[in-house]
């Protein structure tokens, strides 16, 4: 189970919930398949609800209505994003790495001048999934073949949706036009990814901390926690990502307090 954990958390680690932040096996991308954004495609009529201590109907937005607010809300770059160039710096493993990269105007992605291939793909991995959270994809494209349903609220009040026709099994919470919560089930092990941090600008909003918990699909056991944060700074006209901070536990000890593990720094960034 550990070893499947670790494969899945190498393609998972870079989720940013900018939220984070849906998983889905669509748009004609092959790392989409770990891309955490919010679509639907249930045409809901606003459901009511009542107050068991009182007479007066409550207006809950439908689950349609609720993605599409946190959709529409989020923070993406336009069809102008010229790309960049940066040079990169991590500590992974406890080793220091330096290097290159080039994100284009098509979002594809180069790593150059680190010598290990795994910490090359890391980096480039990370960055792939930055480029799909910025992505600009029209509302009905991503899920259009789904439904939600509203699954009543939590104690902080936040709308739990069911991403109906699904096969990851997907859960969210909704709030403040916010996805506070996903929830996907991938093979043997559930990830449950919680937002607790964001930036909010006038063209939308950016998730700056956000856990990722690790359990095994059956028995509920917790596998391993990561805790990510993120900072964005904006350069000429877009946000950039400049930092990302991750810490986790050591495989096997996901009860450890959360540790430093790879911290990742782009400089000198430059529109290309």
């Amino acid at each position: 189970m550990l070893a499947i954990l670790q494969q899945l958390k190498r393609r998972i680690l870079p989720w940013g919930l900018s939220f984070i932040l849906a998983i889905a096996l669509r748009a004609g991308c092959a790392i989409a398949l770990f891309t955490v954004i919010f679509t639907v495609n249930c045409h809901v009529a606003t459901a009511q609800s009542t107050q068991k201590t009182g007479e007066t109907a409550l207006a809950t937005p439908s689950a349609r209505d609720a993605f599409n607010e946190a959709y529409q809300n989020r923070y993406t770059w336009d069809e102008q994003f010229p790309g960049y160039s940066a040079e990169v710096s991590l500590n992974y493993q406890g080793q220091l790495h330096h290097g290159i990269v080039r994100v284009k105007p098509d979002l594809s992605v180069e790593v150059i001048n680190i010598n290990r291939e795994d910490v090359r793909e890391f980096v480039a991995n990370q960055l792939r999934m930055e480029t799909i959270h910025r992505r600009r994809v029209p509302f009905e494209k991503m899920h259009g073949q789904n439904s939600f349903k509203l699954e009543g609220t939590d104690d902080s009040g936040a709308l739990k949706i069911q991403e109906v026709g699904d096969k990851m099994e997907s859960h969210y919470k909704v709030k403040d036009k916010l996805v506070t919560q996903v929830n996907r089930v991938m093979g043997p092990v559930a990830v449950t990814v919680d937002t607790l941090g964001t930036a909010k600008n006038p063209e939308g909003y950016l998730v700056t901390h956000f856990q990722t918990v690790f359990r095994d699909a059956e028995t509920g056991e917790v596998l391993e926690k990561e805790d990510v944060r993120d900072f964005h700074e904006k350069i000429g006209k877009y946000y950039l990502l400049t930092n990302r901070d991750i810490r986790s536990t050591k495989q096997g000890n996901p009860e450890e307090k959360l540790a430093a593990d790879i911290l990742i720094r782009f400089n000198d960034v430059q529109p290309l």
